[in-house]
């Protein structure tokens, strides 16, 4: 009976998990093309009156949905071939301070309202990864910190002599244990209540943990009441 209780638990989770992903693709989908329908429109009743200016703001409206779109799809299909041998991963030399703070410096733009600061006591330090796969992964963290978590963030950079850490760190503090236990699964995504503009399909971290074990590293998350702190562990292949 307990057997049976779990899987039928299972199938449930699974099930709702599989409902809010297609109600989230659907709304996320149906944005960009409803702005895009609209940019139409407005196309159309501009160049009747022969307005080049309103054209090509309009113009520029759409190209920038149609991009959304696109990312959303490449999102997907990327997600596919995550279950599979088909990423590659390559051994980059890389300066990871120096590749740390480019990704600072980009989320530091788009931060909005909240505090983003970096800290590292390294200097310089090389290292063999994927620098593609690296960069999205570390950048996930930061953008969901950005988007979930409190008000004050910080990356921060460490080593000793065998792994290179990334540290995550916001005053949120919010994510409960079960969600803890899930966080990195494929599809599951922490409810948020419902608001759209900052849902995303579950893929962020399910990515990152996934493509930082390719590199033989690991992701963890610890959190207090006060503080969440998700970290990377990359283990040294010195260029």
């Amino acid at each position: 009976m307990l057997y049976l209780y779990k899987i039928i638990t299972e199938q449930k989770q699974l099930a709702e998990i599989k409902n809010d992903l297609i109600s989230n693709i659907t709304h996320e989908f149906k944005t960009p093309i409803a702005t895009i329908s609209t940019a139409m429109e407005g196309i159309l009743n501009f160049n009747q009156a022969n307005d080049p200016e309103k054209t090509v703001k309009y113009l520029d409206i759409s190209k920038g949905q149609l991009k959304k779109l696109n990312g959303m799809v490449e999102k997907l299909l990327e997600t596919a071939s995550l279950d599979s041998n088909e990423i590659d991963i390559s051994e980059d030399e890389v300066e990871v301070v120096t590749f740390t703070k480019q990704i600072f410096d980009k989320f530091h733009l788009i931060k909005g309202d909240k505090t983003l600061s970096f800290e590292t006591a390294m200097s310089e330090e090389w290292v063999k990864m994927d620098e593609f796969h690296m960069e999205n992964s570390l950048g996930n963290l930061v953008d969901n910190a950005i988007k979930y978590g409190g008000d004050d963030l910080k990356v921060r950079l460490s080593a000793n002599h065998e792994s290179i850490f990334w540290e995550v760190i916001d005053n949120g503090g919010k994510i409960n244990k079960l969600d803890r236990v899930r966080i990195f699964d494929k599809f599951y995504r922490v409810p948020t209540g419902n608001v759209h503009d900052v849902k995303g399909f579950g893929i962020g971290l399910y990515y990152t943990k996934t493509l930082v074990e390719k590199h033989d590293g690991s992701v963890d998350l610890k959190v207090t009441p006060n503080s969440t702190n998700f970290s990377i562990q990359l283990p040294k292949k010195n260029a």
